[in-house]
């Protein structure tokens, strides 16, 4: 597990130091880590052992304190970012099972720190089906914002808890270059108007209907990711959003209905937050391939 942290967090900051961008840091506020304050370092050989027992039973997911000088993975408080990311990682899931579990609240949280910053969530959901309660899990990492994105994060893991703990599908590493080099790059700006567009980039737009926003409500989700790339605080007293527009592009030229299917795909949005001023937001959707990954990037512009 950490020699796939280490590869991963180098194949992201190879990535931003080849494109030459500035980096805007938009971390999360750091884990309390606990270390111990010693003149040696020595580390206790029983501590260690446990705590990596711990890491390689649950994934990472559960995790006792430990006062110790090699660092890793320590439970923490949860923060606004941690519910967010929590939600994401659920939404994750529900496309690739085709299930609609609905988020209740986050458990418990556990930080990991080093190159990135790492959260593995543990929330409770409820299915709607039978009205029950599940306990779900999902890792996801903070990363450094660039390619004009205010806020970026990925999932690696999105799983219903494993009853037999080391039975779970363990955390694996994001795949940038798995990704399609039509969503790579720059986040593109707003729309321009449609009398400018040429028929090429119409082929590649469709606006959402509203029945579709019925059907697809974690689009609000993506509204919801987008304000927090530039408010950074729960904005549970601003919903539910109210919905103006929104438009999905695509590689490919289809339907909306299709275009909403899609693994990868950039969403334009306005809405407005209850109570809140109007807003435009732009959501990147992409993913690598594997199961329970996704990567959302976003920006966002507050109209006055």
């Amino acid at each position: 597990m950490y020699d796939v942290m280490v590869e991963e967090a180098n194949l992201w900051f190879d990535e931003t130091s080849q494109r030459q961008r500035k980096v805007v840091d938009n971390s999360p506020p750091s884990p309390a880590l606990v270390y111990e304050d010693s003149d040696d370092d020595e580390v206790d050989p029983v501590a260690e052992e446990k705590y990596r027992r711990q890491v390689m039973e649950s994934g990472g997911f559960d995790v006792d304190l430990f006062i110790q000088p090699f660092g890793g993975i320590v439970p923490i408080g949860c923060t606004a970012y941690q519910k967010l990311f929590g939600k994401v990682g659920l939404h994750c899931y529900n496309i690739d099972k085709g299930t609609n579990l609905l988020f209740k609240t986050v458990k418990k949280v556990n930080g990991e720190i080093g190159s990135l910053f790492n959260f593995y969530i543990t929330l409770e959901a409820m299915d709607p089906v039978n009205n029950s309660l599940v306990t779900f899990q999902t890792c996801v990492t903070h990363a450094v914002s660039h390619s004009e994105a205010s806020l970026r994060i990925f999932t690696k893991a999105c799983r219903i808890k494993p009853l037999v703990p080391g039975t779970g599908n363990q955390v694996s590493r994001w795949d940038p270059d798995a990704v399609d080099e039509y969503y790579k790059g720059d986040l593109p700006n707003w729309l321009e108007d449609d009398d400018a567009l040429t028929a090429a980039d119409k082929l590649h737009l469709s606006e959402v209907k509203e029945w579709e926003l019925l059907d697809n409500k974690w689009l609000y989700l993506y509204a919801e990711f987008a304000l927090f790339s530039v408010w950074s605080s729960d904005l549970s007293d601003y919903l539910p959003f109210e919905m103006k527009k929104v438009v999905v592009r695509t590689k490919e030229g289809v339907a909306s209905s299709e275009k909403l299917k899609a693994s990868n795909a950039i969403f334009y949005m306005s809405f407005k937050p209850r109570g809140g001023p109007e807003c435009r937001g732009i959501i990147r959707q992409t993913r690598d391939g594997r199961a329970e990954h996704m990567c959302l990037e976003a920006r966002c512009w507050i109209d006055k």
